[in-house]
């Protein structure tokens, strides 16, 4: 499990979340409270159509991405058929850390969604209701969690030594932990002798700190899924779910000292979550009259079965420094072993771990207005709360975990809006989404809403068709090098940018 993990490194900045505030995370959590965010949220996804339109086009019909939002749109095919969609990502960082500006920047080859629709509509001469309905077997890429960060910058203010220093303060040194404990073993704090719960260091002045930031992973969906057609007028749906993630997590904190005495500090963490799960989903779509179309899907929790591993590495490298040189103003030691440092290492073990995961549920509701065979406008408002996320597991206690979980996260409203115009066998589309914050307050004063602006181009030749997709999501975050007792750090801030283009390939028949 993450216990031991959560001793060692409890006061740093793993993730970007201490920030929000030192008072909403429960004491004792180990952390699988960011998880519980991670796994529940999705990004665009789906055909290039239906990212052109902002991810909105839940009662369309007759498109696969209707297979994990609303099934009842496959009731909507009035044949079969088969796509498949290539994405490539480019995206860009740009963050701000001590007063430096650095952009790092990444592309990525995907397959986001492919899929097969089977019709079995009934023939229009053939009496009843019931006009038949489509099977349809589809995967989508809902979410990635590629991100690489490389920033650097001096900091004249403090080092993480001051922090070990101020979180070791008025404890003796069998009572320390965290980072002040690594701090304590790698001689880079000392207790006073006769005072053993005041700390000194002899590391002197301030050094460039630098960040290294990888990780990677995804979130994949395969559906099976059955759209059914009532008149013409009422479709209902339903399908099943199967989940794939992973996410592996790199982070390499380093200070460079102009130190006689040391050279560097370093930490490096590996985190690496994989995981399985499933989840239904219910639709229906209501035609009232040609030009309109309602209707609102359901997704129940996904209840993920998860393991992870991971550990963490501490390595000090100083220059031949003999202790016995550290002196107080009356020539006192402060170090009463004899004892000459040059490289030290230190790690926890490697920890593993079996726990599970509840995504909260996906209330969606939708619109579109159809403006003869020209286009349409169509709306889409979903609602999750993140609260709702729980954790569990029969090895250990996450209860502090489900604590914070309720005290940090928040219900989301996301809001999508999609157009197309048709002109001959061509299609024009645009769209935008705005994305819920899910957090209740930001201690650091970002806003973690994202913003998703796309359009797209759709050649349409009757048996084949062809839709290209680009779309931008723009969103903020943050994360903090290190933390004092009071929970303030160096900060660095970034601007995520990821521009996506798709384009989809499909075959009716």
């Amino acid at each position: 499990m993450r216990k031991i993990y959560q001793l060692i490194i409890v006061g740093l900045a793993v993730v970007c979340l201490n920030q929000l505030g030192k008072a909403q995370i429960a004491p004792g959590s180990f952390g699988y409270y960011q998880d519980a965010l991670r796994f529940s949220q999705t990004g665009t996804y789906g055909t290039a159509r239906f990212q052109s339109l902002g991810g909105a086009g839940s009662v369309l019909g007759g498109d696969l991405s209707s297979a994990i939002l609303n099934p009842a749109g496959l009731g909507l095919y009035n044949r079969s058929q088969f796509v498949i969609s290539p994405n490539l990502n480019f995206k860009s960082y740009d963050t701000e850390f001590l007063g430096r500006n650095i952009r790092n920047e990444d592309t990525r080859f995907n397959i986001g969604n492919f899929g097969l629709a089977l019709n079995f509509n009934k023939g229009d001469l053939e009496p009843g209701s019931w006009r038949g309905g489509t099977l349809a077997f589809s995967y989508n890429r809902v979410n990635t969690f590629n991100q690489s960060l490389n920033y650097s910058a001096y900091n004249g203010n403090s080092s993480i030594i001051d922090a070990m220093l101020n979180r070791a303060d008025g404890f003796f040194p069998d009572e320390l932990g965290g980072i002040e404990q690594v701090g304590y073993d790698h001689y880079l704090i000392n207790p006073v002798p006769g005072a053993e719960d005041i700390y000194v260091s002899f590391v002197e002045g301030f050094p460039t700190q630098q960040e290294r930031i990888s990780k990677q992973g995804s979130t994949d969906q395969f559906n099976i899924s059955f759209g059914g057609n009532f008149d013409d007028k009422i479709y209902l749906g339903a399908g099943l779910g199967f989940t794939s993630s992973d996410y592996s997590y790199n982070r390499v904190y380093t200070e460079a000292f102009d130190d006689p005495a040391i050279s560097s500090f370093q930490i490096d963490e590996r985190l690496d979550v994989t995981g399985t799960g499933v989840n239904m989903n219910l639709g229906v779509i209501v035609r009232p009259t040609n030009f309109m179309r309602i209707g609102a899907s359901i997704t129940t929790p996904t209840w993920y079965s998860m393991s992870e591993e991971g550990d963490v590495i501490y390595r000090s490298e100083y220059n031949n420094y003999d202790v016995s040189n550290f002196r107080d103003a009356n020539d006192n030691r402060l170090i009463l072993e004899d004892t000459v440092l040059n490289s030290l290492r230190s790690s926890t073990d490697v920890y593993f771990s079996d726990y599970n995961i509840r995504t909260p549920m996906k209330f969606n509701v939708g619109a579109a207005f159809f403006i003869g065979k020209n286009g349409f406008i169509t709306a889409d408002v979903e609602h999750l709360n993140y609260s709702r996320a729980h954790v569990s597991s029969i090895d250990f206690s996450v209860e502090n975990d489900n604590e914070t979980i309720d005290n940090i996260y928040r219900s989301a409203t996301s809001v999508r809006l999609g157009g197309e115009y048709r002109y001959s066998i061509f299609r024009f589309r645009v769209g935008y989404a705005s994305i819920g914050d899910p957090y209740r307050s930001s201690f650091d004063g970002v806003d973690r809403s994202r913003s998703v602006v796309s359009g797209g181009l759709g050649v349409n030749v009757g048996k084949y068709f062809f839709d290209l997709s680009l779309s931008q999501t723009a969103y903020k975050d943050s994360f903090t090098s290190y933390t004092f007792a009071d929970g303030t750090g160096p900060t660095s801030f970034t601007d995520n940018k990821i521009t996506n283009a798709s384009l989809t390939l499909g075959l009716n028949f």
